[in-house]
């Protein structure tokens, strides 16, 4: 369906998260904030200050596995309660929810929703540590919560094809979704060097070693080495004990990392299970290319050839993959991806007012077919 005027559609981005924090959800709650009000008019509402409801306080105190309080449906009606009130004050034409689910689940009004979505719950569930072992009451209620949310959503925009297929195999209909990866939360701040010789600079970033496949990268590093490759290698995130020789910088700042990103070669992520991947958009962003497993939401961010490498997700093939690919990098013989590539990919395909311009359009769509 064509838009007209996009920019004069009222927005209301609505998200658990608080709208003045830079780390919000892996950074990418402000640089989506900034990038919409560039072609609309945005209001930015949080339900960061709504309190967990007392009775998930107490059933996850009382679980023996996991409980999620902040799915549980007490909770999802108080922030349903909260939002409605906010959404209704900003007086807009349709509201944005950005991780925000549990507060759509119960969100009262007339006002038309568009969700972004990066994964579903099915997807993530014993993939993502927060999703692991959940108890019987909560996985229910998580469940029901993408229920009633679905119900009074009208619009989606996917982070990614993968994401794109999850909610039309749970029944969206695929005209009311669009794929729109997002850009970085970390941008560079300046140009990016060109290699200065010595060994491989491989760059491992992961918050949750194991789901992000820190063994096998190191695994990798290992093989590649022993086949002759020089490589130096810097884990940046929560890791294990690690070997002397792995350079260790601690943690950083988003301008410290920014500036780990242009010092490296290559970034290596072997993740077991990626849903967007900010990391790998941060990395384009900087013009590093990487190899990284092709799962989830990853083939939306790397483009095989142009930004980096897609590798089996598998822990045998993944490993052997990637050291050939180290092997590679190390005797200059990969010459088809390079800086000037990734950032090229990135600028067509992930910037933020690519992203912007869908999402406003997605917007736009379900305002005008209101019947308000």
């Amino acid at each position: 369906m064509a838009v007209t005027d996009p920019e004069r559609v009222r927005i209301a981005v609505l998200t658990p998260w608080r709208t003045d924090d830079p780390s919000a959800w892996s950074g990418i709650v402000l640089p989506m904030l900034r990038a919409l009000e560039t072609v609309a008019e945005v209001s930015a509402i949080s339900t960061a200050d709504v309190p967990t409801a007392f009775v998930d306080r107490l059933a996850a105190r009382l679980s023996r596995k996991r409980y999620l309080w902040s799915f549980g449906l007490a909770t999802s009606r108080a922030r349903g309660r909260v939002a409605s009130r906010r959404v209704r004050a900003a007086d807009v034409g349709v509201v944005f929810a950005v991780a925000a689910s549990v507060d759509v689940a119960h969100l009262g009004g007339s006002v038309p929703v568009v969700q972004y979505v990066d994964a579903g719950f099915e997807d993530m569930r014993d993939r993502y540590s927060v999703f692991t072992g959940l108890s019987r009451l909560s996985a229910a209620q998580v469940r029901r919560v993408g229920v009633l949310a679905a119900r009074r959503t009208t619009g989606y925009v996917a982070a990614s094809a993968w994401a794109a297929d999850g909610l039309v195999r749970s029944g969206v209909d695929r005209a009311r979704v669009v794929v729109a990866p997002p850009g970085a939360a970390i941008l560079p701040s300046g140009d990016s060097p060109s290699s200065g010789g010595g060994p491989l600079e491989v760059l491992v970033v992961a918050s949750d070693w194991e789901r992000k496949g820190g063994d096998r990268a190191l695994a990798a590093v290992d093989a590649a080495r022993a086949a002759g490759a020089e490589i130096a290698l810097t884990v940046v995130g929560r890791a294990p004990a690690l070997p002397d020789d792995v350079r260790v910088p601690g943690r950083l700042t988003a301008a410290e990392l920014s500036d780990e990103y242009e010092r490296a070669d290559v970034l290596l992520e072997l993740a077991r299970a990626n849903a967007a991947g900010v990391t790998l958009t941060d990395a384009a962003a900087h013009g590093l290319p990487a190899i990284t497993t092709d799962t989830g939401g990853v083939p939306s961010i790397i483009a095989e050839g142009l930004s980096g490498w897609l590798v089996p997700n598998e822990d045998e093939a993944a490993i052997a993959r990637a050291a050939r690919l180290l092997v590679a990098l190390s005797r200059g013989e990969q010459s088809d991806v390079s800086r000037r590539s990734a950032a090229a990919h990135y600028a067509e395909a992930l910037d933020w007012p690519r992203w912007a311009e869908q999402v406003v359009e997605m917007c736009a769509m379900v305002a005008q077919e209101d019947p308000r």
